[in-house]
């Protein structure tokens, strides 16, 4: 198998997104860039040139109607398959869109198998910081609980102590709180409050109290440009990126400028 560069990668994950906007457009979803890829847009017109991955967001009511049609209408070129977001099996409580063409490989931890693009939901959150801080603490609880399910493996100077301290937070962690049991907690948790009869909405799976803005952010889109292609995006990027980033436009450190995930991505011959 042939490694990709970051350029080889992002190339792989445009044409990623590309097949997930398609898909959206046909079934009139609504989505918006978000994160690093929204950032990114805005700020780069592309990917931030370190970045390794694609994230989007759906309303919870679209993002329902999406599952259901890549579940039941194989509308998915055979290249590309899906992680579950409930139930047994659960490793996240949002989806990924995964490309068979290009294992993956982690130094830090065991994720998934194949290149991949986020989905998260978008749901209700609290009309006030103070009830957000409450609920928010409780997500990250369940958040840090799923994390120590997996099976970490360092390339740090320190990696081997923690690899030995870890391998008993893992065995600890996988029988009296396996990742289903987080999913299924965070899930209930993020849909607490039903999106559209809130003032503010969020995506709970970033667990940032902070990155809540009012609803009606999510209500209305535009296209914008990434990567010399149109997708979508909310129509008010600025309200959301200062939620997410602060002054998103101020680059940072050079030596903060890398991925991460720590993911390699290879090319089956």
């Amino acid at each position: 198998m042939k490694k990709l560069s970051i350029t080889e990668m992002q190339d792989s994950l445009l044409d990623l997104l590309t097949e997930f906007d398609k898909i959206c457009k046909e079934h009139g979803l609504r989505y918006s860039l978000t994160a690093g890829t929204l950032l990114g847009a805005v700020r780069h017109k592309g990917f931030i040139p370190w970045d390794d991955d694609v994230d989007v967001c759906m309303p919870r009511p679209d993002y329902e109607k999406f599952l259901k049609i890549i579940q039941e209408e194989n509308v998915l070129p055979e290249y590309l398959t899906y992680s579950k977001d409930r139930g047994k099996g659960t490793y996240y409580c949002f989806t990924k869109i995964l490309d068979k063409r290009y294992p993956l490989r982690t130094p830090n931890h065991i994720e998934v198998k194949y290149l991949y693009l986020d989905i998260f939901p978008v749901d209700g959150a609290a009309d006030t910081k103070e009830e957000r801080k409450t609920q928010f603490k409780k997500e990250r609880s369940w958040v840090i609980k799923s994390g120590i399910c997996q099976w970490y493996t360092m390339d740090r100077w320190w990696g081997f102590i923690a690899y030995i301290i870890g391998f008993w937070f893992y065995i600890g962690a996988n029988i009296f709180t396996p990742r289903s049991l987080c999913v299924r907690k965070m899930n209930a948790l993020a849909q607490k409050y039903e999106y559209g009869t809130t003032k503010m909405a969020t995506c709970h799976n970033f667990g940032y109290p902070d990155e809540a803005v009012p609803t009606e952010i999510y209500e209305n889109y535009s296209e914008i440009e990434f990567a010399g292609r149109k997708f979508m995006a909310v129509s008010d990027p600025d309200t959301l990126l200062k939620a997410m980033f602060g002054d998103y436009m101020q680059l940072p450190p050079e030596n903060k400028r890398r991925s991460r995930h720590y993911i390699n991505v290879y090319r089956k011959k």
